[in-house]
């Protein structure tokens, strides 16, 4: 990892779900590469900016406060929060129909950055303001998507 990276940090569990996984895959590129090799080792990394202090979630090739090119990846601490959600009763993704009713929601993680995530628990298991963790489901050779469970 690039930057100093929380080596205390421990890693997530990664479970193996690349024969049942039908939703979308990704495709680790450019300036998301790291991130998607560290989903594999069970470690949640964000971008935090040395020019200007911005964290954030998904990987770009610049910082959205400052423009800096490459900010250096953290390891993140893999809890949060949740911010808001949504239950689907109506797949949004291909491969999501057998999933019905799916918990998605926007994650503060502990460390500052919000992404947006599938949670594994009951639609009525959750509210605002609950504490998360992550995990991973590996869904390809290249790729472990992060998920989060109820802490």
């Amino acid at each position: 990892m690039t930057g100093d990276a929380d080596e205390s940090a421990s890693s997530a569990t990664v479970e193996d779900r690349r024969e049942e996984w039908k939703g979308p895959v990704p495709v680790p590129s450019g300036a998301n590469t790291e991130f998607w090799a560290a989903t594999l080792e069970g470690e949640l990394l964000y971008q935090h900016c040395e020019e200007c202090g911005t964290a954030q979630l998904y990987p770009r090739a610049v910082c959205t406060g400052c423009g800096a090119v490459d900010p250096p990846f953290e390891r993140s601490e893999g809890v949060g929060s949740v911010y808001t959600y949504t239950v689907c009763h109506v797949p949004g993704e291909p491969g999501f129909g057998d999933r019905t009713p799916y918990v998605v929601a926007a994650v503060d993680l502990a460390e500052g950055p919000r992404l947006l995530a599938l949670v594994d628990c009951a639609p009525d298991a959750i509210e605002v303001g609950d504490s998360l963790e992550v995990r991973f489901w590996q869904v390809s050779d290249e790729a472990a998507v992060p998920v989060f469970v109820p802490a």
